[in-house]
């Protein structure tokens, strides 16, 4: 499935996926609101059990400057919510955040820097908070690395060319669509970090059809048989055990930042 093409009525959409988690929506919203430039929109994708209202949107985050868009999802995926939000955007720039999300002091001016950019795609770096909430370390783009979605800024004709997030993969959706939008569109790749992404969700698990969609996607993405295989099936049970006891966290922390390129030591 295609976005229709339109003529762009925003310069940036921001979609926010949320489900059973207001506290961290609403710490995605606060920031949203600081950060986000004018003639902008907001499009909050709700797959909640009890969702919230739109009155309960505008009661929190009344806002002349900013019109929010406030829809339900088919509860059949977070991929299919986003892709719900993307059918509701009509700007030029999209930003794709789930809750629990925030953009960093300052991000108002990087996406400002881009608000006329000749390119299709920029992919900034971000830093990434330990489940204690301390900065663990910050994660650097290359062009065949995985692209983090919340630091992936996509023109609307992206998806109007090569379509909106795929069904085939479960847990590596985005990567599929960006391992062919980088063959195909003109992408950008910045050291600036713009957002805050907390670990803890899906892609924090492990599981055996989530390294299978792994595999795939780095072999997609050029990388040897032998480093997929460590990167989707050995090094996840091993991440999610040191990840969730607090005196080994560190530990897998060290190991991120020695091993792997992208990983580096917190920027502040």
């Amino acid at each position: 499935m295609y976005l229709e093409p339109i003529s762009p009525q925003f310069d940036y959409s921001v979609v926010i996926t949320t489900r059973n988690n207001v506290d961290e929506l609403t710490m995605t919203m606060n920031s949203i609101l600081k950060e986000l430039p004018s003639n902008s929109q907001i499009i909050i994708v709700d797959g909640s059990d009890e969702p919230l209202t739109k009155e309960w949107i505008v009661d929190n985050y009344k806002t002349k400057e900013i019109p929010i868009v406030y829809t339900l999802d088919n509860k059949t995926g977070v991929y299919d919510a986003m892709n719900v939000g993307l059918i509701k955007s009509v700007g030029n720039w999209i930003v794709m955040m789930t809750a629990g999300d925030y953009f960093v002091s300052g991000a108002k001016s990087l996406l400002e820097s881009i608000r006329k950019l000749d390119k299709d795609v920029v992919v900034f770096a971000q830093n990434v908070v330990d489940q204690s909430g301390k900065l663990a370390f910050s994660y650097f783009p290359t062009p065949v690395s995985i692209w983090p979605h919340q630091s992936v800024i996509l023109k609307r004709i992206v998806h109007e060319k090569m379509g909106l997030y795929p069904k085939k993969y479960r847990f590596v959706s985005e990567q599929y669509l960006f391992a062919e939008v980088r063959k195909e569109m003109s992408y950008e790749l910045r050291e600036e970090i713009l957002t805050v992404f907390c670990l803890g969700g899906i892609t924090s698990n492990t599981s055996l059809s989530m390294s299978k969609d792994v595999f795939a996607i780095r072999r997609k993405l050029g990388h040897s048989f032998v480093t997929s295989f460590v990167r989707a099936f050995i090094y996840p049970p091993i991440r999610y055990m040191l990840e969730r006891n607090r005196f080994l966290l560190p530990v897998s922390m060290a190991i991120k930042r020695a091993i792997f390129p992208n990983y580096r030591s917190p920027t502040l």
